[in-house]
Parts: C-alpha cells; sequence; structure tokens
C-alpha cells in the first residue's frame, strides 16, 4: 500500500482537484491534477461500478497501485494526482495500464526528466 503520506483521504480533497484541475484523457484512464502548497504528492484512484463487480474493480485497482507505484519517484512534487478508471480499463492488461499511466503523466508535463 502506499505511504498515508502519499495517498488522498477524504472526499473534500477529491471534490477539489475535480473542480480546479487539470485534466489529461487516455484510453484506460482519465487523470486530473492540481498544484498545491504542500512539499509532497498525493495520490487518489478511483475505480466506479461501471467499470465491473468488486472482484473486477478491485483488480483494476491493485494494477493501477502498482503502476504508480513505479513511477512515483519520478512524479512531480506538491502536485495532487487523481486516476479516475474507465470502462475500457477492465479489459486491460497491467502491461496496457502502466503505459497508459506513464503517458497520461508525460503528456500532463507531470514526471521529472531523470
Amino acid at each position: 500500500m502506499f505511504e498515508r503520506a502519499n495517498r488522498l483521504t477524504n472526499s473534500h480533497s477529491f471534490d477539489v482537484i475535480y473542480r480546479k484541475g487539470a485534466k489529461t484523457v487516455g484510453k484506460y484512464l482519465v487523470l486530473y491534477t492540481l498544484e498545491s502548497n504542500r512539499p509532497t504528492k498525493k495520490v487518489g484512484f478511483v475505480v466506479g461500478k461501471k467499470v465491473g463487480k468488486s472482484v473486477v474493480r478491485n483488480k483494476v485497482k491493485r494494477r493501477l497501485r502498482e503502476s504508480v507505484r513505479a513511477v512515483l519517484p519520478q512524479m512531480k512534487k506538491g502536485i495532487s494526482y487523481i486516476f479516475v478508471a474507465r470502462t475500457s480499463a477492465s479489459e486491460a492488461t497491467f502491461v496496457q495500464l502502466e503505459n497508459c499511466v506513464n503517458s497520461l503523466l508525460s503528456q500532463a508535463d507531470m514526471v521529472d526528466k531523470v
């Protein structure tokens, strides 16, 4: 699991990011980003009931968390991120979701160059 310091935990934070944040759309995911005055990065995941039943939703969430965990050190600090799974995410493989996460972060220019 993510450290508590890197997780979005309350619904108010999600609402603010949805309203004021920038939106980047991919084939399997939608990425919302918003700059904050915190020195840390915060990440949240949303997988709605349209994606599938609980087993499918949890599988998508596990794959998303692992995909983001791999690029977390390169993600810019002081930004809040929300990854929203689209209905097509239920048919996506782990590699496809990982590629989608990487491309969304690149499109939004939210990855530090290493």
